[in-house]
């Protein structure tokens, strides 16, 4: 029966091989069971947690004691696109609206040769609206995607997915 408790903590013990740091300091102890583009699903020994993906400091899979891929690389690719498109987004709002302003002014440039003023006016003022905020925004803060998008490259690498 001592041998059985014995194989039974070791099994348990290989079973919940992950460890998990969270920005707060706190270290878990368990196994990654699921990602989307914004929480990560990690099980202990008593529960299974939807934890923030832009919590997550520190996440070490234990390969040795579970060769088993934590995750399925499509829905973590999935989710990688997700914020990958999230983070560029708000990297480049300010540009692209800068850039749309200048598209509209053209475009109302163009229809004012083509002697349609009204419509050419109407772009060219929403042009140099959206030119204006675009340059009077404040820098968009990306700290959020950013380590969404660091927390899933890193759980790329432990798998292996990328090089």
């Amino acid at each position: 029966m001592g041998k059985v408790l014995v194989f039974l903590s070791l099994v348990s013990v290989l079973a919940w091989a992950d460890t998990l740091v969270l920005t707060d300091g706190t270290t878990l102890e368990g196994r990654l069971t699921g990602v989307t583009h914004a929480a990560l699903y990690f099980s202990t020994s008593t529960a299974t947690l939807t934890l923030p993906l832009e919590g997550v400091q520190r996440l070490t899979l234990d390969f040795q004691a579970d060769p088993k891929p934590r995750l399925d690389q499509r829905s973590w690719s999935r989710a990688l696109g997700q914020v990958q498109r999230e983070f560029t987004t708000c990297r480049y709002m300010r540009q692209g609206l800068v850039i749309m302003g200048l598209v509209f002014i053209g475009f109302g440039q163009w229809l004012n040769y083509q002697e349609q003023s009204l419509f050419g006016n109407m772009l060219i003022a929403l042009g140099s609206l959206s030119i204006l905020w675009g340059l009077g925004m404040s820098t968009p803060n990306c700290e959020v995607p950013a380590a969404r998008l660091r927390t899933l490259l890193w759980i790329g690498l432990e798998h292996g997915w990328l090089y």
